[in-house]
């Protein structure tokens, strides 16, 4: 018996949960208040960082540079807002079509749940409706959390949600908050000669992701000029015609012509009333479910940064699983462990799997970038990759930062999910020249270590 699946959210996660329902079920309906397929937080800073690196390819590498870096006015910033547009639109147009082949029915409009089995949407084109399903896939994404005195203004105050808005490129940046997308962004204001005060709480910046790679990515920002200033958090932008002001609780200020806010991003799964159908949500706006995305109440399942903020490919792992699930097909449930976890573009930083154990049962070896020819071709010879493995000599995690850093990974990945060797992944000899041979090279090093 077909199962009648909605999914809730256009984005990643959204678009790869009803892609992969539709070809066990039928009906699909897919439901989105954007242009399915759109990665509205995500594009414009991968755009950002693209002309960035195309800026590189004719001022020398930045991530060693200490001097020499571009003219501002080289970046055209209409240019690469409208480019994002483009690229955003041609993207949203393929996704639509790919659901369409596949006879998923797209819906416009905001979901909220009225019952465990029923969803009303507010739709501009369709009207308000009130559709049943079998099991929902709630796909719906995260949105930044900015404190009310540090909200974007479009003039001042931007955000990752509001960086396509900025009128132009100021001479000085405060940016506030760390994370991926703190150190995506100080990168990218850094490599265009703009002055950057980072603000970060004690202890940081964080990338919270990988932290071994921390000391690597700080150095290279400040070797740019970036001045890091840990303490007490922001409780106030103060907004002038040309300038802003971000103040701390001692009253200490600092100004710059415009401040950056990235302090975090929580579940956008407010506006779906899911209390209505019984989920239980925690006072942090979080629903906690098991490794197949599955909510307290058995038809309802959450997948993407609504269930956990991380990576796109993360969301589109967690979509699958849980379509799979909801439509009664043999699945495992969703495991981290062999996921490659990137951020940042040039130099780029992934993780996979585990570096380390509480029982000192992991080992590493650790392998210069420049051991790959590849680096030296493109210039970016900067950066290590680190392979770990078990007492059995399993391949268990790995770390890369430089160039090209997430796809040295590929293989680690694979590793991992097999339960290979450090000796079996010896053995293999990766394209060459290329980056995805480092892992194997890293491999062959590691068996040299424990001979």
């Amino acid at each position: 018996m077909n199962k009648r699946i909605v999914v809730i959210g256009g984005g990643p996660a959204g678009v790869e949960a009803a892609s992969i329902a539709s070809h066990y079920t039928d009906p699909v309906t897919i439901v989105s208040d954007r242009p399915v397929g759109a990665w509205h937080q995500l594009l414009p800073s991968r755009v950002w960082m693209t002309a960035v690196d195309n800026l590189d390819t004719t001022h020398g590498p930045f991530a060693s540079a200490t001097s020499g870096l571009p003219d501002r006015s080289q970046f055209d910033l209409a240019e690469v807002r409208a480019h994002a547009d483009r690229i955003a639109t041609r993207w949203s147009a393929q996704q639509a079509r790919k659901l369409q082949n596949l006879g998923v029915r797209t819906v416009a409009g905001k979901a909220s749940f009225q019952s465990p089995s029923q969803l009303t949407i507010a739709s501009d084109s369709e009207g308000d409706m009130t559709i049943e399903a079998d099991a929902f896939i709630v796909a719906a994404g995260s949105t930044p959390f900015v404190p009310p005195p540090l909200a974007p203004d479009g003039r001042r105050v931007f955000s990752p949600g509001t960086a396509h808005e900025m009128p132009n490129l100021p001479a000085t940046m405060i940016v506030i908050g760390d994370g991926p997308t703190g150190f995506e962004f100080v990168h990218i204001f850094s490599a265009l000669n703009i002055d950057v005060t980072w603000l970060v709480l004690p202890g940081g910046p964080s990338c919270a992701i990988a932290p071994d790679a921390d000391p690597f990515l700080v150095d290279m920002l400040q070797r740019r000029g970036v001045r890091i200033r840990p303490g007490e958090p922001v409780v106030e932008l103060e907004r002038y015609d040309g300038r802003v002001a971000a103040v701390k609780p001692n009253g200490t200020r600092y100004e710059a012509e415009m401040a950056f806010v990235t302090i975090g991003n929580r579940p956008n799964i407010a506006p779906l009333n899911m209390e209505a159908a019984g989920v239980q949500v925690d006072a942090r706006g979080s629903v906690r479910s098991n490794g197949y995305g599955q909510t307290n109440i058995e038809g309802i399942y959450i997948a993407g940064d609504a269930r956990q903020v991380r990576a796109g490919s993360v969301s589109m792992a967690h979509a699958r699983v849980a379509a799979l699930h909801a439509t009664g097909q043999k699945t495992e449930p969703y495991d981290e462990t062999c996921m490659v976890i990137p951020f940042l573009s040039n130099p780029q930083v992934a993780q996979v799997g585990a570096l380390l154990a509480a029982d000192n049962s992991v080992q590493s070896v650790e392998v210069a970038m420049e051991s790959g020819l590849k680096t030296h071709i493109s210039g970016h010879t900067e950066g290590f990759i680190r392979l770990a493995w078990n007492r059995n000599r399993q391949v268990v995690g790995g770390l890369a930062v430089g160039y090209q850093a997430a796809d040295t990974l590929a293989p680690v990945a694979v590793a991992i999910r097999t339960e290979a060797t450090i000796e079996t992944l010896a053995s293999l000899y990766g394209p060459h020249p290329a980056m995805s041979e480092l892992p194997f090279m890293a491999a062959r090093a590691a068996c040299l270590q424990v001979r």
